[in-house]
């Protein structure tokens, strides 16, 4: 019986980079708001699907990533970010319930307003060290992201937002990756 892999997460730059698809690079080690990266390149405009949002446990892994103790629920969001026919990015985020204190509250119920808007619009954000990953056939990452995410490159970091550090891993999909080839 197989059991679920997590994916080996590696710093942005770990030697394995060298297989990542020609101009997929610039998108992993965007440093600001990918939002507003999206939103320069989508045709169309951008648009933002929620999957999820609600209060649950993350992975072990993501819990450790927060620092949340065991068994400890944090808010969960899980979007899709693209044009009105194709999803570029999907994109899940935890959050403590420390994190939506205060002017974290508004984070709690985004619904359709993409994070990197509400995070990075005139207020102080930092990010920490950004990890890259492949994901792999049986990690349950790669199992969420609708049509599966098996093959398709993703980031993750903590970002930090008043005292407490929020959790964004992005999936990169197939529809980016194409039109980083026309």
């Amino acid at each position: 019986m197989y059991r679920n892999k997590e994916a080996s997460w590696w710093p942005r730059r770990h030697p394995s980079r060298r297989r990542v698809p020609r101009g997929l690079e610039a998108w992993l080690d965007e440093p600001g708001s990918l939002t507003a990266r999206l939103r320069r390149s989508v045709p169309g405009g951008l648009e933002v699907t929620v999957l999820v949002e609600r209060w649950g446990r993350p992975s072990i892994d993501e819990a450790r990533a927060v620092e949340l103790s065991d068994g400890r629920h944090a808010r969960i969001r899980e979007v899709l970010l693209g044009s009105r026919d194709q999803a570029w990015i999907y994109a899940r985020t935890i959050m403590p319930p420390e994190a939506l204190a205060g002017d974290g509250r508004r984070l709690a119920r985004l619904g359709r307003t993409p994070l990197g808007g509400a995070l990075f619009r005139g207020r102080t954000v930092a990010r920490g060290p950004l990890s890259i990953a492949r994901l792999g056939p049986r990690d349950p990452l790669a199992a969420r992201v609708p049509g599966g995410g098996a093959g398709c490159w993703a980031r993750r970091s903590r970002l930090w937002y008043g005292n407490a550090g929020l959790l964004v891993t992005e999936v990169f999909l197939p529809p980016l990756l194409q039109s980083l080839e026309d």
